[in-house]
């Protein structure tokens, strides 16, 4: 019998190298999601430390100069924290959609691999059968002719 050939081989390669390439990716957006939650944390930290800084010195009370200056620092890192806050949020929406990508490419390389095992149990069962069909030719040719002339009981 001949051997197993899927005829879908190469797209099924071709599938599985998408899955892992999307995989990969969003590995990274996951990386990155990382990255920027870590730096959202470093910007709130440091506006809290900022903002009291500012309260002491106002609780202190220090000189105008200074609070405006405090104040300042702590509008700065206001718009440092919120740009890190848009950073997260954007990095999410890349790995929602990397996601998204990846489990479309695994639906896609899994019904290829249906079909694939599909075919093969087909295949095996055709082997199967035309196995049995020589086996059985083999027993009838192996029958002595004294049986085969017999007539059937009634």
């Amino acid at each position: 019998m001949r051997a197993f050939h899927f005829p879908l081989d190469s797209l099924r390669t071709l599938r599985q190298q998408r899955e892992q390439a999307a995989q990969q990716q969003y590995s990274r957006a996951l990386v990155l999601c990382d990255g920027a939650a870590r730096g959202l944390q470093l910007a709130e930290a440091g506006l809290q430390t900022g903002r009291r800084m500012l309260t002491g010195e106002l609780a202190a009370g220090a000189t105008a100069a200074r609070i405006l200056n405090l104040r300042t620092w702590c509008t700065v890192l206001e718009i440092r924290r919120n740009e890190c806050a848009a950073t997260v949020a954007e990095t999410r929406r890349h790995a929602g959609e990397a996601f998204r990508l990846m489990t479309i490419a695994v639906r896609e390389r899994e019904a290829l691999d249906r079909f694939h095992d599909k075919s093969l149990r087909l295949w095996r069962r055709a082997c199967q059968a035309e196995e049995q069909k020589m086996f059985d030719e083999l027993a009838v040719q192996r029958q002595p002719a004294s049986i085969l002339e017999k007539p059937l009981l009634n």
